[in-house]
């Protein structure tokens, strides 16, 4: 809430009425007058002395602010580039594991990822970006990912077929989830190829025939050749017109028995960064960006002279020897203390320099502070203590007026009433002037009461109004808390409750059934799930998991239903005998089969459930043991039915 406006014009027309407009009595001029000289005679011998005391501590304090705020800075930057030298990591891992797994994939399709176009390359077919595929239901659909085989490479051996694939399905898999955080995602091979997910850009689908990656410098740096120490590289800063974006590239390459098999890469966009950068700050201040090898990354437009969006520049061709010197400044810093957040004034710059490290790829954010900064603040410190020491001094001489018997003491007393009263709350007392205050004299006292009045008013329907906001806050607070609590006990998938949600409410239900509730417990598991996922995809999975639980759940009604885990769905039925819950198990089986979902991989021809159940005996314990008893009962009687032939349930007590 705004509290500022308080005083419509209409009202400060009334109040310089009410000031200037009566006639007003002074109460001794002379007493006024000569404790104004003595007032106005201290403070400038106060002024004296004040601004060097306020530089002194502006100094301080912003010096101590810019610290903290680069640090935070430094630290909020070097989150993204972390997080992708972990993406980069969680890539390489996925593929090493699937690359030593043997079943993984084979080279023998590798004609249904890739073809060649007739120009010499070969490509990732278009389905795998765009989605549109041709109704063979073993494809995935489209991911945004585009794949290029330049040329100039060697034999397309097996095990090279299927790392092409392999590299594929970690791109495929990573991609979607990076896309909120990184430009792009990809991995590059040694035999001259890139696989690629950049949703709306695809790359792998448009690169120039004649394109040659490994003569780039960014594939190039990661070769043996090149790179022999076969140390993650960090590329210097680029402009990507296709994008378009400021990015700097993360690249891992990844050897097994000495070979390069592939390199994990994360493109960084740094469009905000370089944005704030270019952009510069207020009051003079601005950002610069050095790496540590001597080169200008980043700098505000029409720094020196320096040309717009020249990318990186080597500090010693920017003919500025201040830069020059804060890089050797850096450089010469304790090694253990160069990435901390620190504050120095540099005289030659007439400036206050802060820096900070940015993990990843070495750089340093610089903020420059002028000196200036310091002395405004300074400024409005010792006109903030004048004014203090003004308003001490008003203090001063209206009391010593005040003790002047004349028609005073009373309006003095009336006034302290009032202000008790108003600390304490009671704003409408104030308002509605039950204090009787001296509102209609026509002096400085009058004018005090009046202005004093309309305060307590005003604070009063401010209270008031707040009041009204916190309760109304409060209930959307609660609806909030609600709706968050409501969200963890669901899966995000299915939308029934998760795993959490059953555990707490399984405890509760053995609780009832010890007070002599009638509760079933049954455990469902969809027939043959994983040669239905192989067949039809994950995506088709998925949906079928949603189905089987919206069917459970029709046949259940009353029911909590659960996803227990992968294609495992579980029950809690409240029953009042033990045909009627054997009924209700039945029927939510059957409910699956007549549901019809298509499953050439089953011997039904359909997908199905097979469900084990039990009434919850009336002396389980709520112990960890009893738990675990009750669902290895229902386990066992789940797979009963499995091997009963499935489709089926089975009843154990």
């Amino acid at each position: 809430m705004k509290y500022e406006g308080i005083l419509v014009p209409g009202e400060i027309g009334r109040f310089a009425e009410d000031a200037f407009g009566r006639k007003r009595i002074s109460f001794t001029r002379k007493v006024a007058l000569r404790m104004i000289v003595l007032a106005l005679c201290a403070a400038g011998i106060v002024a004296l002395f004040s601004f060097h005391a306020a530089k002194t501590e502006a100094e301080t304090t912003l010096v101590a602010e810019w610290k903290t705020q680069i640090g935070l800075r430094g630290r909020y930057e070097s989150r993204r580039f972390l997080l992708a030298e972990q993406m980069a990591d969680r890539m390489a891992d996925s593929f090493l594991a699937a690359y030593a797994n043997p079943d993984a994939a084979s080279s023998d399709t590798f004609s249904d990822y890739f073809y060649q176009p007739g120009d010499g390359t070969i490509r990732l077919r278009p389905e795998f970006y765009s989605g549109d595929g041709d109704g063979n239901e073993t494809r995935p659909e489209g991911t945004g990912v585009s794949g290029f085989i330049a040329r100039d490479r060697p034999p397309l051996t097996p095990e090279l077929q299927r790392r092409l694939i392999l590299s594929y399905e970690t791109v495929a898999k990573f991609g979607p989830g990076a896309s909120a955080e990184f430009a792009n995602v990809h991995v590059s091979l040694p035999e001259n190829a890139l696989i690629i997910h950049w949703p709306g850009v695809p790359w792998g689908l448009n690169a120039a025939s004649d394109l040659n990656m490994t003569n780039l410098s960014v594939l190039r740096s990661t070769l043996q050749a090149y790179n022999p120490e076969r140390k993650p590289v960090w590329t210097g800063l680029y402009f990507d017109a296709t994008a378009p974006n400021w990015t700097i590239t993360y690249e891992k390459p990844i050897d097994r028995k000495g070979r390069h098999l592939i390199t994990p890469s994360v493109d960084v966009s740094l469009t905000d960064l370089i944005g704030d950068v270019v952009n510069g700050g207020p009051d003079g201040t601005f950002d610069l960006i050095l790496s540590r090898d001597g080169m200008l990354v980043a700098y505000p437009t029409g720094f020196k002279g320096l040309p717009k969006d020249a990318g990186q520049i080597e500090i010693t061709e920017t003919g500025h020897p201040a830069l020059k010197k804060i890089y050797q400044r850096l450089m010469r810093t304790d090694p253990s203390q160069v990435d901390q957040a620190n504050v120095v004034f540099d005289p030659d710059l007439d400036a206050y320099i802060a820096s900070s490290g940015i993990d990843g790829p070495d750089w340093w954010l610089i903020t420059i502070h002028p000196q200036a900064q310091v002395e405004a603040r300074a400024l409005r410190t010792a006109a903030s203590i004048l004014a203090l020491i003004a308003l001490l001094f008003g203090a001063f001489i209206l009391t010593a007026i005040f003790v002047l018997r004349t028609s005073v003491s009373f309006p003095i007393k009336t006034m302290t009433q009032a202000t008790h009263h108003l600390a304490e709350g009671h704003y409408g007392s104030v308002a509605g002037n039950d204090h009787n205050l001296p509102v209609c004299r026509t002096d400085e006292i009058g004018t005090l009461a009046r202005s004093f009045q309309r305060m307590a008013d005003k604070v009063e329907d401010m209270r008031t109004s707040l009041e009204r906001t916190v309760a109304e806050r409060t209930v959307e607070l609660e609806l909030a808390n609600q709706q968050l609590r409501d969200q963890s006990r669901k899966d995000a998938l299915t939308g029934a409750l998760n795993r959490r949600a059953f555990d707490q409410d399984l405890r509760q239900a053995m609780l009832d059934a010890a007070q002599g509730t009638a509760i079933t417990l049954a455990l469902f598991d969809v027939d043959f799930f994983k040669p239905f996922n192989d067949h039809y995809g994950h995506v088709a999975g998925d949906r079928a998991l949603e189905e089987v639980v919206s069917e459970i759940d029709a046949a259940l009604p009353g029911a909590s239903i659960y996803r227990y885990g992968g294609e495992e769905i579980a029950a809690i039925i409240p029953c009042s005998a033990t045909n009627g819950a054997r009924r209700a198990v039945e029927g939510a089986v059957q409910a699956v089969a007549r549901a019809g979902i298509p499953h050439t991989m089953s011997p039904f021809g359909s997908l199905t459930v097979s469900s084990g159940a039990m009434i919850i005996p009336d002396d389980v314990d709520d112990s960890v043991e009893g738990l675990r008893t009750v669902l290895e009962t229902v386990d066992k009687a789940l797979y009963a039915a499995k091997d009963a032939g499935r489709n089926r349930s089975e009843w154990l007590s």
